[in-house]
């Protein structure tokens, strides 16, 4: 099993843009977490931002299957080692045929939505 854990991450408040909050970013490695921190930061400093974006998460072949099994269709670290369908389990595999037929990694479009903080919640 690869490096995967379940990160979040400061951002700014959507709302007010002034104060950070905990944004979850999901199941990542640490390089992709590093990856997708700098792309949400680049997205951030061009401004107009919408409060849920998309930034891309690039996969190794052995890689891909643990992260679209952990994001996208809700397993625990725990149950990809034996508990996944074996319906999901083609499904992903052939998502990532058709991805790797284009290239040598996987790219997704992996999606941030930003917070808003406590203060910006009361109304």
């Amino acid at each position: 099993m690869t490096n995967f854990q379940y990160y979040f991450h400061q951002a700014p408040c959507f709302n007010c843009k002034n104060t950070t909050v905990s944004t979850d970013l999901g199941w990542l490695t640490a390089a992709m977490k590093e990856d997708v921190v700098a792309q949400i930061a680049a997205i951030i400093a061009q401004g107009n931002v919408e409060q849920e974006f998309s930034v891309n998460v690039t996969c190794t072949k052995d890689e891909a299957r643990e992260y679209l099994l952990l994001n996208f269709y809700g397993y625990s670290e725990e149950q990809l080692a034996n508990q996944v369908k074996a319906e999901d389990e083609q499904e992903v595999a052939d998502e990532i045929a058709e991805l790797l037929a284009e290239g040598s990694d996987a790219v997704f479009e992996h999606e941030i939505a930003l917070q808003s903080c406590t203060d910006c919640d009361i109304d």
